[in-house]
């Protein structure tokens, strides 16, 4: 089988290709170019955070190989990133009176402003360290932190070295100057220490200073996460972390040959962690690249549109009573989610809220309104998964404000993360039976990604789902199984086992001469038994249409193998998250929507939800989604037998855009 793969980290890469290819289409307005950009670098920081290192220190032939196919690539779309924003976003700013200082001279106006800031706010966040080379010492840079390497000569002639931070973690990275006249000027604070050295080193002749940057390992494993504090575990390794060993060290291409060696003996790098950049680095702060002009070059704004269903009535529940109800997100407003949970927290009528929380904002909502309810005498369970990666904090933060308010807490499984996302609230009726109505998403409960990500958010109060739900709550709880889930599928329970069969049984109805088909959209695909099955299927001439947005490990289009199989990705002003499976079933189609990629951790070592979708009219609106987007021909890409992208252009006479028709589409239904 291991002709039709190829490596996780190639087919990320791909992914990422595709975001420079946005950045670099003029279709898009400037700004939203720009943070495409931002995302581009920000994706690849985390690609040498958590993927690269076990490729260093398994010096394997075939290892060493990869990781030099890797590097090949990342030079290529670094170097592509460069042109873009040297070739294209600057000139187009400059076109609409917007100049971005980098090795332009500075009015004296602005010179001026820039020293008084310098020395009034920056000058307060700096640390000199000054390099012995001669000397044995232990020199430390802070994992993503931005630092000038500084090359000095003293009045006898001699070259000294010291390197500095870029305070970007305390101040904003680009600072808005003056405008004179139309004109308005941005520049960054790499900019500014550069033009203010000489305050800094008064006595030595700055002879150069390059931008530098180093990346480091924040994958972790807990050698045995049965016994013990595993929460005092996670905290040990999650500062362990900080001090990681180095993946990437990022220097600035002009950098001399002597300077260079300079800085691979006093930080002790290897020749595969030495990647040329720019003079920049952290690309990703250009989220936050100023616009003097805005609303102008931002491009349309789409704002999260009405659920008529819910407008009509008081009460959510009375809503979710009468009928289940699907919402898209960020089409629709996540307003919906925030009010359930509010109307649950005051709700005198109900008795017990039950969530599980994987990635919550920072200043979440959906935690407060939790707070709320347990301060209301409601009671209140949450399971939140601290193993989350990058939101171990956050998630421990919020564990202990709910905590402290009364809410029974259940913090992370051994050996499994739970990645559901599902809540179920149970409140008493005029006769005062219990009754359970059921939250159920493809997206995490954050208010600040849902209006970003793609995602389907699913209320009922039908009583087949709260039955699973009280098994899967069970299992968190007691680590104990109460029986499998019958409507639900469950990873940790029968979601694999469950797909497989679903997917056999499309294999047996072609077989049959019966309509076959399967249609997965999910963010990754590298599960080897589900591919096993998939590629069965091609060669059984079940049609197999995949949409994965990221990482791919399946080749489509191999004859006698993968021929029947087609594979897209879809990359747009919106983050498509969600997940969708889909079985022709002979023409009577099931349909799920879930929580969990096609990837090996989401299928054999996490806790996961799929919820199949009967109404109808859900199934009507799931099939018009995945119709668009299988017809747009502006954002959506055909993978290739390589695994490289190829614009989805064949067939078509116009333009198509799936993520702005299907807003069209969903806002029609209002009128």
């Amino acid at each position: 089988m291991q002709n039709y793969l190829i490596p996780s980290e190639i087919s990320w890469l791909s992914f990422n290709a595709a975001i420079l290819d946005e950045a670099d289409d003029a279709r898009n307005s400037l700004y939203e170019r720009i943070k495409f950009l931002a995302i581009h670098s920000s994706n690849l920081d985390e690609f040498f955070r958590v993927k690269i290192r076990k490729l260093m220190v398994k010096n394997s032939k075939k290892n060493k190989e990869l990781l030099d196919q890797i590097l090949k690539e990342v030079n290529r779309q670094q170097n592509r990133f460069g042109v873009i924003w040297n070739g294209s976003i600057l000139p187009e700013l400059e076109e609409n009176n917007i100049v971005y200082y980098e090795n332009q001279e500075l009015t004296e106006e602005h010179l001026h402003e820039i020293e008084y800031y310098f020395k009034s706010i920056i000058l307060s966040y700096i640390q000199v360290i000054y390099i012995s080379v001669n000397q044995p010492k232990t020199y430390f840079l802070h994992n993503r932190s931005l630092y000038l390497l500084v090359k000095l000569k003293d009045s006898a002639g001699n070259f000294n070295y010291a390197y500095l931070n870029i305070p970007s973690d305390k101040l904003q990275r680009y600072k808005q100057l003056q405008s004179q006249g139309e004109m308005h000027y941005i520049i960054s604070i790499d900019t500014i220490i550069k033009k203010c050295l000489s305050f800094i080193f008064p006595k030595g002749k700055v002879v150069s200073c390059y931008a530098i940057k180093l990346n480091r390992d924040e994958n972790y494993l807990i050698d045995d996460e049965n016994s013990g504090d595993l929460i005092a575990k996670i905290e040990a390794k999650i500062e362990e972390r900080k001090r990681g060993s180095s993946t990437r060290f990022l220097y600035d291409s002009n950098m001399d040959s002597e300077t260079l060696s300079v800085c691979k003996n006093v930080f002790r790098l290897r020749n595969s962690e030495m990647i040329k950049g720019g003079s920049h680095h952290n690309l990703y702060d250009l989220f936050q690249f100023p616009n003097p002009v805005k609303p102008y070059l931002q491009g349309t704004h789409y704002p999260g549109l009405k659920h008529l269903p819910f407008e009509c009535s008081k009460s959510i529940f009375e809503v979710i009573e009468k009928q289940n109800q699907l919402l898209h997100f960020p089409y629709q407003s996540y307003y919906y989610v925030l009010q359930f949970f509010n109307q649950a927290a005051i709700n005198r009528n109900v008795l017990e809220i039950k969530i599980t929380l994987y990635r919550i904002s920072s200043q979440s909502l959906i935690a407060n309104a939790l707070i709320s309810a347990a301060k209301n005498g409601k009671k209140v369970t949450v399971f939140v998964e601290v193993k989350a990666r990058f939101d171990e904090y956050n998630n421990l933060f919020w564990s202990r404000e709910m905590k402290n308010a009364g809410i029974k807490i259940i913090q992370s499984m051994p050996n499994l993360k739970v990645h559901a996302k599902a809540a179920m609230v149970t409140m008493k009726d005029k006769y005062g039976n219990k009754k359970n109505y059921c939250y159920l998403s493809t997206g995490n409960f954050n208010e600040n990604t849902a209006g970003v990500y793609s995602d389907f958010g699913f209320f009922s109060s039908e009583k087949k789902y709260a039955d699973d739900l009280k098994k899967i709550f069970t299992f968190l709880k007691t680590k104990k199984q109460t029986g499998m889930p019958k409507e639900i599928l469950a990873a940790g329970f029968n979601m694999k086992e469950e797909l497989l069969g679903l997917i056999d049984n499309e294999i047996q109805n072609k077989k049959e001469g019966r309509e076959a088909s399967v249609l997965l959209k999910v963010n990754g695909v590298d599960e080897k038994d589900i591919i096993r099955k998939l590629i069965e299927a091609s060669q059984a001439g079940v049609t197999v249409t995949l949409i994965v947005r990221g990482i791919c490990t399946l080749l489509p289009g191999i004859k006698n193998v993968s021929e029947n199989i087609k594979i897209y990705r879809l990359v747009g002003m919106f983050l498509e998250h969600s997940r969708i499976y889909k079985f022709g079933n002979n023409g009577k189609e099931k349909i799920y929507l879930s929580s969990a990629d096609m990837l090996s951790r989401n299928l054999n070592r996490r806790i996961e939800v799929a919820f199949p979708v009967h109404d109808e009219k859900h199934i009507a609106e799931i099939n018009t989604i995945v119709r668009l987007q299988l017809e747009d021909n502006t954002k959506m890409r055909v993978i290739n037998s390589a695994g490289n992208n190829q614009l989805n252009v064949s067939g078509f006479t116009e333009e198509r855009c799936a993520q702005t028709e299907i807003y069209d589409w969903i806002a029609r239904q209002n009128e």
